[in-house]
């Protein structure tokens, strides 16, 4: 904590230490319209070869100060509309005028976009890039989290939540999974510095069954300006090891010039589940001897009882036993922003929201009666509980006339409650659906009763602080440089506590009491130095030289502590009769530098070549450095906006090459602590010893992804249809391995090896198309679509396929494929509708059941203004497919429990009867096609007249009704195909079991800016 003090408090004293040194300079001042005549807000203005710039206001007016005296090009661009740029004179001390027609466009050429040598026009890159406005989005959206955000957004861009608690995770996925042991997550940068995105694994104690919290949703949506996903090696080279699965660049909002600008925001909503859940079934039937038991229809067929009576019930859905009520979630921030030399922007926000998991009444009851009192802890009644605060600082400073400091200061604290679901005994929503409908039986739930479960309490303390400081300095016409530090520091805790004599009774020493506290510290540096060279060559031939180098250090550092067994009213660690403990130390560091050499011609065809060299810690002794090759080509093929049918073509190709770094310590060998049994005459003694950990590889080098990619952006039809194209090849080689090794080695059983080779290939499709613009009334609809195939190409002489739990990674099949026996066929032979099991076949051996990972997607949003603006009304489709989930639901139900519908009622399906009679023998036949269709989101906005808004003092106000996840189509037989126990860590083991699906939220905001 004293290294982030000091380095906080440095960039604050850097910041406010700064003052202007002027020159002779004016102003320049006007407006940004459409070209019906509408202001248009949040325009991006600036100056070329300056860093002077603004946004532009609500009225559509921009406003740049202290801007040197001479001939300048200001350049204007706004997402969905096509960039221009005019020329004007300014003189000393006076206000020069000039205003802006804007024409509607999604793909604008001359947009800027952010790369790792510094920003450039869209036209001058070879690669493709999703940039994703957000300043406005958040305020229509019914966006919660940093995921959500990204959700269906961008082609090639999968978001696979793993199931929906309230703070749960998803995993971020671009253009596939390039590694069989590595994490597939991309690189997240945040105002130029990398950033934890991680999401550690609960553990131990704090075991949830599935599911964790991810550090992605640290990030706050209101604050973030942009988002620009570069999707793959042949874009992100130059961003170093690390960047073979993409990087996620996120820019947050910054002050612009004028007079201080206030949005005040406040809303309210509910959560609901809308899962179906199935009833628990109960065949009573006598048997032979005369006794009750359980009968089903195929020990009817096959004489083994006689059925009396069906029982059904659903303990989800019965009032008095249901642990799923309504949620509630609320929200409010304000932000301002302002300035003229300094420049500020600060926000603050506080969001709480209380998931559908609440302690059934009939478990208050009891409760009330075995503990004494009417008092129960709210972390038993409301076990699914987020409560956040997000704070935000940016500084930017005109140091002199040729430099600029900007400075960011982001601050999070959160603590997050969750329930116990999913792979546990202590599961809420196992125990109802796991459990039976026999009346005599003394209890209805399966394992822990909900009152014993919402007992157990497991909670994640986080305080994250991300401060970054990024100088510009131009010390010539050409000539541009930057320096950025920063430090992303987390802090966190995952606790539980469950106190004696309460908590699951089948859960070994737990109802004697737990406590279990794991601290963990990590802190990410960053420094970023780059330079580039901006020069004509000729009248036609333009050249621009960067070179740089980064130096990036990771450490994690924790410990982990717990007790048990404790007396009446114990609660510390120290109060455990038996304790454990332990620590961890994980440190990383990478040195890396560049150069990048383009050449342009007569502005149309921009030819780019780069090389990237990375040294690592992580690398083998062996192993020296990696060097990262790029090269891409951008060719305008037509730009002419006031053509008819085909206004603008461009055609685009990149070749790349990134990698993966080994885990920390893959390469080394070490050894591990362990207490060993010596016997010491007749009496065992523990004594302190080592085994070995690892036998290390000296020459462990990086996995390395090539990609090859081609594709064209178009505007056609009047600049009212905006059309992308990409075709991508990657190949991941060097990719790494556990190798087993022979027994008779004496060591570990595996060695980590550079042996396979994983293949990803694909295309991405996004379609802008502006049906109507008219004043009064505007009508767009935007579509982006992805197709992924992946494959294990090679695994290494000699190894056996990996595998886990149902999966297996298998050469010429996708990686994290579903493996298991499946059903082969079944006939009802003799026609009495009822399936027995010798009327079913199975396959002997594991086969392959499809890919875990969607390898399709399509995404439809649309909106419509009315009224000039004063209604507008959007929704977005969501569809997945091209993939199985495994519905361990129903097949715990009917091969373990047999309690599901389609073993005891003789009616059910043919079909479904034989799924359920070899489920126990075939686990594949409840490997279902996963595909489905959302209704993601939906939203209508009311725009006030701006003389309602200043009645209350306020320059404009909006009311905005919001709806997420309300509407889903699947074949998927269980509640919902995004439920995925492997949380949002892995990918892999895929199953969806008993967890909560996408829960449907309603929103009301209103949004008030001053």
């Amino acid at each position: 904590m004293k290294r982030l003090r000091e380095f906080t408090l440095s960039l604050v004293a850097l910041a406010l230490a700064t003052a202007p040194v002027l020159a002779q300079t004016g102003t320049v001042t006007g407006t940004v319209q459409d070209a019906s005549g509408r202001p248009l807000a949040g325009a991006q203005v600036s100056i070329e070869g300056t860093t002077i710039g603004g946004l532009s206001s609500d009225a559509g007016r921009y406003l740049l100060n202290n801007v040197p005296v001479g001939n300048h090009d200001i350049t204007v661009v706004m997402l969905g509309y096509t960039g221009m740029t005019e020329s004007v004179s300014v003189q000393a001390g006076e206000t020069a005028v000039r205003d802006f027609v804007l024409q509607l466009t999604a793909l604008s050429m001359d947009e800027i976009v952010v790369t790792a040598t510094g920003e450039q026009r869209r036209r001058e890159i070879g690669n493709a890039i999703a940039k994703i406005e957000t300043s406005m989005l958040t305020e229509v959206a019914p966006v919660t989290s940093f995921q959500e955000l990204l959700q269906g957004r961008a082609s090639g861009v999968s978001v696979i939540p793993s199931d929906g608690t309230v703070g749960t995770g998803a995993r971020i996925r671009i253009r596939g999974i390039s590694s069989a042991t590595l994490s597939p997550d991309p690189l997240v940068y945040v105002d130029g510095i990398r950033v934890n995105s991680g999401s550690p694994a609960l553990g131990g104690d704090q075991y949830i069954g599935g599911g964790e919290p991810s550090f992605f949703n640290d990030l706050n949506p209101e604050e973030i300006e942009s988002i620009e996903i570069v999707k793959g090696p042949s874009a992100a080279t130059l961003y170093g090891t690390q960047a073979a699965n993409g990087v996620i660049w996120i820019t947050t909002k910054r002050g612009t010039e004028g007079p201080p600008r206030w949005n005040i925001w406040i809303e309210q909503g509910l959560s609901q589940d809308p899962a179906e859940y199935p009833g628990i079934y109960y065949s009573q039937g006598r048997g032979a001897n005369g006794r009750t038991r359980l009968c089903l229809p195929m020990h009817q067929a096959m004489g083994q009882c006689t059925i009396e009576q069906l029982y059904t019930r659903n303990l989800l859905t019965e009032p008095e036993y249901s642990p799923i009520k309504d949620g509630h979630r609320q929200q409010y921030g304000a932000q301002v922003s302002g300035g003229n030399t300094v420049r500020y922007f600060v926000s603050a926000e506080w969001e709480n929201e209380t998931g559908v998991v609440q302690m059934p009444r009939i478990s208050r009851e009891f409760l009330y009666e075995e503990r004494g009192t009417d008092v129960i802890p709210d972390e038993q009644l409301y076990p699914n509980e987020l409560n956040k605060v997000n704070l935000r600082a940016n500084l930017s400073a005109d140091v002199r006339e040729n430099m600029d400091l900007n400075v960011s200061m982001g601050v999070v604290k959160s603590d997050l409650y969750l329930p116990q679901t999913g792979d546990n005994l202590e599961g809420i929503y196992g125990t109802a659906i796991f459990g039976t409908a026999n009346p005599e039986a003394p209890s209805p739930f399966g394992f822990a009763p909900p009152d014993q479960n919402f007992a157990h309490i497991v909670w994640r303390e986080n305080d994250r602080f991300i401060n970054s400081g990024r100088l510009n300095w131009r010390p010539t016409d050409f000539v541009t440089a930057h320096a950025t530090v920063g430090l992303d520091y987390t802090g966190y805790s995952d606790e539980s506590f469950n106190a004696p004599g309460q908590g699951c009774a089948i859960c070994g020493q737990q109802r004697q009491g737990i406590r279990a506290i794991d601290s963990f510290t990590q802190y990410k540096y960053s420094v970023d130095l780059g330079s580039s060279a901006n020069f004509d060559i000729t009248d036609r031939i333009s050249s621009r030289t960067s070179i740089g180098a980064q130096y990036n250090e990771d450490l994690l550092e924790g410990t982990l502590n717990s007790a048990a067994v404790f007396p009446p009213g114990g609660q510390s660690i120290d109060a455990g009769a038996t304790k454990n403990s332990g620590e961890i130390t994980v440190e990383t560091k990478t040195v890396g530098s560049y150069l990048e050499q383009q050449l342009g011609w007569n502005d149309r065809v921009y030819v780019t070549g780069a090389i990237r060299v990375d040294q690592n810690s992580a690398f083998g002794e062996g192993f020296e450095a990696a060097w990262y090759p790029k090269a891409s080509v951008s060719f305008i093929a037509l730009d002419n906006p006031d053509a008819g049918w085909i206004n603008s073509l461009r055609l685009r190709g990149a070749f790349g090459q990134s990698g993966l770094q080994p885990d920390a310590n893959a390469a080394l060998r070490f050894l591990l602590p362990v207490t060993s049994s010596i016997l010491v005459g007749d009496q065992t003694t523990s004594r302190p010893s080592v085994t070995i950990g690892g036998l290390g590889n000296i020459e462990l080098r990086p996995e390395r992804s090539t990609e090859y990619e081609g594709g064209f952006d178009a505007t056609v039809l009047d600049n009212r249809v905006d059309i992308q194209f990409t075709y991508y090849n990657k190949s991941t080689t060097d990719a790494l391995v556990n190798r087993e090794l022979p027994g008779s080695l004496g060591a570990t059983q595996t060695r980590v090896e550079n042996l396979g080779e994983v293949m990803n290939q694909g295309v991405e499709v996004s379609l802008d198309a502006r049906i109507i613009e008219r004043e009064d009334l505007s009508w767009s609809v935007a579509i982006t679509g992805a197709k992924n195939s992946n494959e294990l190409i090679e695994l290494g002489e000699g190894v056996t396929p990996l595998q886990g739990f149902g999966y297996k990674q298998a050469v010429g099949f996708p990686l994290y494929g579903l493996w298991w026996p499946r059903l082969e066929s079944w006939e009802d032979g003799n026609g009495d509708g009822i399936i027995v099991p010798s009327e079913v076949v199975v396959s002997d051996t594991a086969v392959f059941n499809g890919s875990t990972i969607p390898t399709q997607n399509l995404q439809v949003g649309t909106s419509l203004s009315l009224w000039s603006g004063r209604i507008e009304v959007g929704g977005l489709l969501d569809y997945q497919g091209g993939y199985v989930s495994h519905n361990v639901n129903t097949l715990f139900q009917c091969a373990f429990v047999q309690n599901c519908r389609d073993l005891n009622d003789p009616n059910a399906p043919l079909e479904a009867q034989a799924k359920a009679v070899a489920g126990s023998r075939a686990f594949g036949a409840y490997a279902e096609d996963a595909s489905f269709l959302k209704v993601r989101e939906a939203h209508i906005r009311l725009n006030t007249p701006a003389a309602w808004a200043q009645r209350i003092g306020a320059r404009s106000a909006s009311l905005i009704l919001t709806g997420r996840n309300l509407y889903t189509h699947t074949n998927f037989t269980s509640w919902d195909p995004e439920v995925n126990t492997s949380g949002a860590s892995t990918d892999g083991p895929n199953y969806n079991f008993v967890q909560a699906g996408q829960l449907r939220a309603f929103m009301l905001r209103v949004n008030l800016g001053y």
